[in-house]
């Protein structure tokens, strides 16, 4: 610590210290004249770490003020103070001042390691530039071997492995006709190598003593009479099959005699077998004849079984001998092979836990019309409610017969099971569960669900609009001409004009009229039809006329008490009619028995699989052609980045052959070289260029081949929807037979026209009260059919 009277020596001091500056500098109440600095500013100036603590009397305040503007001291100290208020002051300050210089070596450390730093991003961002043209240039090279390897052996060769050439080739064999002459003759000469050993063997002792172990080895193991390059134990399998094979025919040709047994001998010899075989040709039995000669051996009967093509599931030697030689001269059979039973599919089951056949009929009125409010009760259920669950089908399995043929099973029968609006799986999708309040109801396609009311005030039409709603919806009034209703069933005083589609049933009390488009899932009631087309899958009750209109039912048509007049009206559940034509409309055309509304139907998924399966191939031609002109880039590409190559080594001679003129005065030849390399860099960078215009074709080649390969794809997704949408209405057309018959209860016109599946029939007279079905005859073994009127 030091003390000074004069404010100057006490500067001068400060500033002499400078490399080890004063920690803190304490100023008394020292007078300045106005327009000076402070002791304090001034000494800021010249060591700005040094604390500065100012000490006065407390009415110096417009010191303390000046002092803390010009000098921005630290602490002020006001008189009196105890030594021990100054002493607290001093440790203050001395931490302040530690504390600062420590924050100004840090600054110091941070600036230093944050200029290192920039140097090593910057040497970084040099050597990423560095490597990514490294890697680019790699990968360029990648890209021009892969472009080799497809233009010499093209696609499927990288993919699918080596082919039989590619294979041949590496053991030396010639891939033409010669080679594979050359080939044989080797092989040949191997077995007879093979054989001349047996042979050699038999003639030093009888070929009966053989064992199999005798065989094993002349088979397996003769380095002396094989190439020593061949590894011998490559014939150690085929001598374990052929030795017992060799030693029952030298057994049997010893049995026979020595002139041995021909061809049409041993076709003597198999005349005294016979085999049966099962219904599915699981088992065969072979029965041995009573006056067949002695001599027969369980060759004979192997012989027998190879010419009848039993190779599965043969019973053991030791069997059939024991027969043989046992009880088959007595008559009785023996089962020579069992194949493998098919086992069959288990059918999926569907059960539903309420009415699933539930028919929204109402009250008949005296006039015909239907009274919709008297419908009795209607099912209804709370939400959380089991509706109904599956049973998954399980495929059967195949069968082998004794042939080894495939015995094949039908694929299991998988009932439609889906949850629709209201409705929810569990989480193995066994079972469906409603999730709302309402009524249940299951549709033709198999979708469950719990439909909600919606009640319409009046009429549907321009104050309503079209109607989308997954419930049933309820109009007092009329959809009219021009109208949309989407629901899932419909109840309507009438329908004129409008279009409607219905997942469950449609109720009319009054008519259908005008009306071009409707579909329906389920039944339909109403008391008349007009000038209307109709698709349904379930039946049509109608009480009054069906009248200019194109009908086409999955199930039966019922208008016992009405008539039908210049209609066509196709149902395979049959048509129950009152009166069919009059003198004065034209006649009508009835089909019974054949389901044209599935069959339209199925038509017209047909032609959309047709038409996308036609898209898949078109756009799998194009995949092909844009691959074949891929090829044709990557062999042009080979041939470019020859160029570059070669381009490069000759620059690269040419340079050196320049090096060794440099010290020469041959100008001349120094400028022939010096053209020629500027020629070959031009040669390099056409090539090198060329090289990336290709291989920005082949990327726009490769993204258009994804882009129709996702379209592929989509269409398949679409074709899978559509084969289970027929799968589907298989299903529908086997729950129900074809009904081929028409009901008249009072009158049917002459002229009209009847189908049933196998048979047409125009009626040529009038008749009234009778049945009109197709029978079928059977005269001779030749069945036809008949329309037959009773």
């Amino acid at each position: 610590m030091d003390c000074f009277n004069s404010p100057a020596d006490g500067l001068a001091r400060l500033a002499q210290e400078s490399a080890f500056p004063y920690f803190l500098i304490i100023e008394g109440g020292v007078e300045i004249e106005d327009g000076q600095k402070t002791i304090l500013a001034r000494a800021k100036e010249i060591s700005p770490e040094t604390q500065r603590l100012l000490v006065g009397a407390p009415f110096a305040l417009p010191s303390f003020v000046n002092a803390i503007n010009s000098a921005g001291i630290h602490a002020c100290l006001p008189l009196p103070f105890t030594d021990e208020d100054l002493l607290v002051q001093v440790r203050l300050r001395h931490d302040e001042f530690e504390a600062g210089r420590k924050v100004k070596a840090l600054q110091k450390t941070i600036q230093r390691q944050n200029k290192q730093l920039f140097q090593i991003a910057g040497n970084l961002r040099k050597k990423e530039t560095l490597y990514a043209d490294q890697i680019q240039q790699k990968e360029k090279e990648i890209r021009v071997l892969e472009s080799r390897l497809k233009s010499l052996f093209g696609d499927s060769e990288l993919e699918h492995g080596p082919k039989l050439k590619t294979l041949l080739e590496k053991e030396n064999i010639s891939f033409n006709a010669l080679g594979f002459r050359q080939a044989f003759d080797d092989l040949k000469k191997r077995v007879r190598d093979i054989f001349l050993t047996i042979v050699s063997k038999s003639e030093q002792s009888d070929a009966l003593m053989f064992s199999e172990k005798d065989f094993f080895d002349a088979l397996a193991q003769h380095p002396d009479q094989l190439d020593e390059t061949i590894d011998t134990t490559e014939y150690e399998s085929l001598a374990g099959l052929l030795t017992p094979v060799l030693l029952k025919l030298m057994v049997w040709r010893v049995n026979r005699g020595p002139e041995g047994i021909s061809a049409e001998k041993q076709q003597d010899v198999l005349k005294y077998f016979s085999i049966d075989f099962s219904d599915n040709r699981t088992q065969a039995y072979i029965r041995l004849n009573k006056d067949a000669p002695e001599g027969m051996t369980v060759y004979t009967i192997e012989q027998l079984l190879h010419k009848n093509g039993i190779i599965f599931g043969l019973i053991e030697e030791s069997s059939i001998e024991e027969w043989l030689y046992g009880n088959a001269r007595k008559g009785e059979k023996l089962l020579i092979a069992e194949g493998k039973q098919p086992v069959s599919p288990t059918q999926g089951e569907v059960h539903y836990y309420f009415p699933s056949n539930f028919r929204r009929a109402g009250r008949i009125n005296p006039d015909g019309s239907i009274d919709y409010r008297d419908r009795g009760e209607v099912p209804h259920v709370e939400e959380g409610i089991m509706l109904a669950s599956k049973i998954f089908p399980k495929p059967g399995e195949p069968g082998i017969d004794v042939k080894g043929m495939e015995i094949p099973v039908p694929e299991p029968v998988d009932q439609a099971f889906s949850a629709g609006p209201g409705t929810r799986y569990n989480e193995e999708k066994t079972e469906i569960f409603s999730t709302a309040e309402g009524e249940p109801h299951l549709d033709v396609m198999g979708v469950v669900s719990v439909n909600k009311e919606f009640r319409i005030k009046g009429d549907v039409g321009f104050e309503t609009g079209n109607i989308d709603f997954n419930g049933n919806v309820i109009v007092p009034g009329t959809v009219k001409e021009g109208f949309k209703v989407k629901c899932v069933s419909l109840t309507a005083r009438e329908i004129c004009g409008a279009q409607v589609d219905v997942s469950g049933d449609l109720n009319v009390s009054m008519g259908i009229v005008d009306t071009d488009l409707i579909n329906v899932k389920g039944n339909i009631q109403a008391k008349y039809i007009h000038n209307s087309t109709i698709n349904s899958f379930g039946d049509l009750t109608v009480q009054k006329e069906i009248v200019d209109s194109i009908i086409y039912l999955s199930g039966a048509c019922d208008n016992e008490r009405g008539a039908i007049l210049n209609s066509t009206l196709s149902a395979k559940g049959g048509i129950k009619a009152g009166t069919v034509g009059n003198e004065s409309a034209a006649p009508s055309v009835l089909t019974v028995g054949v389901d044209e509304h599935l069959i339209r139907l199925e038509d017209k998924i047909k032609s959309r699989l047709t038409m996308n399966r036609d898209a898949i191939h078109e756009l799998s031609s194009e995949i092909s052609q844009m691959k074949e002109v891929d090829k044709w880039l990557h062999g042009t590409i080979t041939e470019n980045a020859h160029v570059q190559d070669r381009s490069q080594i000759e620059i690269r001679e040419l340079e050196n052959k320049r090096a060794t003129l440099d010290g020469t005065k041959d100008a001349a030849e120094l400028k022939r070289i010096s053209d020629g390399i500027q020629k070959l860099e031009k040669k390099a960078k056409y090539a090198g260029e060329k090289i990336n215009e290709w291989f920005e074709r082949q990327d726009q080649i490769h993204h258009d081949i994804s882009a129709k390969e996702l379209e592929i794809e989509a269409l398949e997704n679409l074709n899978r929807q559509l084969v289970e949408k027929l799968e589907n209405l298989e299903q529908i057309s086997n729950k129900s037979e074809p009904v081929p018959v028409l009901t008249i209860s009072k009158h049917i016109q002459s002229k009209t026209k009847i189908k049933a599946p196998h048979s047409f029939k125009i009626v040529d007279r009038s008749c009234a009260r009778c049945d009109i079905r197709e029978r079928s005859k059977d005269e001779g073994g030749i069945i036809y059919y008949i329309m037959e009127t009773t």
